[in-house]
Formats: C-alpha cells, sequence, structure tokens
C-alpha cells in the first residue's frame, strides 16, 4: 500500500489499473450482450444486413387462413406481393394495423410483423365495420 501513497495521499487511480491489468481479457470480440462483434464491417454494412434479415415474408395468421378458406378467398403469388408490398408501404408510414383492400377482399394486416390476421370478402365488406385499425391502403 506504500506504493499507492502520493505525498501522503492515496492513489485510487494505480490500484484500479493494477487491478484491471490482473483481469483476464473476457470480452475481446463481444459487446455487452456477449454476442460476437464483427469486425472489418462499416455500420452501413452492418445496419443493411441487420435490416434484410428483419424482413420477412408475408404470413396468415391462423384465424386469416380458416377465414380464407371458409370465404373462398384465393391469393395468387402477385397478390401476395402486393400485399406484402402494402405492408412495408404502411409500415414505412408508421401505421401498425392496417386494412388493406384488394380485388374485392379486405385484409386485416399487422404491417410491422406483415402477418394476415384475418380476410373479408367484399359481400361481408358492405355492413362490416374496421375497429383497431391505424391506416388503410387501397390496391
Amino acid at each position: 500500500m506504500s506504493d499507492q501513497m502520493i505525498k501522503g495521499g492515496f492513489n485510487p487511480h494505480a490500484s484500479i489499473a493494477e487491478r484491471a491489468a490482473r483481469l483476464p481479457d473476457k470480452t475481446a470480440g463481444q459487446n455487452r450482450n456477449g454476442t460476437e462483434i464483427e469486425s472489418g464491417n462499416s455500420f452501413r454494412e452492418l445496419l443493411n444486413r441487420r435490416l434484410e434479415g428483419e424482413r420477412k415474408e408475408l404470413s396468415f395468421s391462423k384465424h386469416a387462413d380458416l377465414r380464407a378458406k371458409e370465404r373462398n378467398i384465393t391469393t395468387t403469388a402477385a397478390d401476395l406481393s402486393r400485399l406484402s408490398e402494402a405492408c412495408d408501404r404502411a409500415a414505412g408510414k408508421g401505421v401498425r394495423d392496417a386494412l388493406i383492400v384488394m380485388n374485392d377482399s379486405a385484409f386485416i394486416v399487422n404491417a410491422g410483423s406483415k402477418t394476415i390476421v384475418t380476410v373479408v370478402d367484399k359481400n361481408e365488406m358492405k355492413d362490416n365495420i374496421f375497429t383497431n385499425i391505424e391506416g388503410a391502403v387501397f390496391l
């Protein structure tokens, strides 16, 4: 302890530095969460890679799938692509739950997760009131 005394006082920096020097470096190559840090990539590359991984395909909930079958509502690959783009547009505007009207059918979707929650055909649209939506997209 005498080596830590400077002009009659205690030098806390020396003590901390000495302790830190003795600690094994367990965090090399990891961030605070313990996940691996990618080196050599720019922030833009990392962000783009993360965003690409988060983009997901359009999916039907069990309820929506059942309603589509009951109501004989079919969707082609082109329809699914248009619905997916509409989800992206709605999410881009900050809309979480949206009504998408396309081909005489209405789709209630969670735009963020790209999940179709329910489907309604044109006959049922006439008397229905759509609640808990934040926006609408007409295709």
